[in-house]
């Protein structure tokens, strides 16, 4: 039998073009439906990593893959830092690299904050609701540093012309 093998790698800190060099990352291999990878008596999450990499070995198949800062999770809380998730697809003999990002605060924030309104717009949660949620996060983000790349992409798709909003 063949399997597949998947290099993982961790960005540092809201620097998605830089390996990871200070924190210990803890790397997990999800089935599509969120469930814990698990083949031949092992399962695959809280896999460390070292210097922000991992090569691990996995059968063939379409994996989420992400890390958390904190190991002893379990499948439905994969800890108190979570980088963005990748899918990765592998066939027999198949040799994959997966580079995840590792989102600050302010990424998060900003971009949780577009989802609070989306959702608001579309009626899915009440705006009053959506608005103190918003006001909350913005009191947090306003205390902490704004790094560059989230700085450079929080304004997407604010410059699109009219036109082009519709995907053409």
């Amino acid at each position: 039998m063949s399997t597949a093998n998947l290099n993982v790698w961790v960005s540092a800190l809201g620097q998605p073009c830089r390996i990871e060099q200070q924190y210990q990352w803890y790397v997990h291999v999800l089935h599509c439906n969120g469930d814990i990878l698990t083949w031949c008596d092992r399962r695959y999450t809280n896999l460390p990593t070292k210097c922000g990499h991992l090569q691990v070995e996995v059968p063939p198949g379409c994996y989420v893959v992400c890390a958390t800062w904190s190991p002893g999770t379990d499948a439905q809380h994969l800890g108190n830092h979570l980088t963005h998730n990748a899918i990765v697809q592998v066939r027999c003999g198949d040799h994959a690299c997966v580079n995840l990002f590792t989102p600050t605060l302010h990424h998060c924030g900003v971009w949780f904050i577009q989802g609070l309104q989306d959702a608001a717009r579309l009626g899915q949660i009440d705006a009053d609701v959506a608005r103190r949620a918003e006001d909350a996060v913005q009191a947090v983000l306003g205390a902490a540093p704004m790094d560059p790349f989230t700085e450079n992409t929080a304004r997407l798709g604010q410059d699109i012309p009219t036109q082009d909003k519709a995907g053409y």
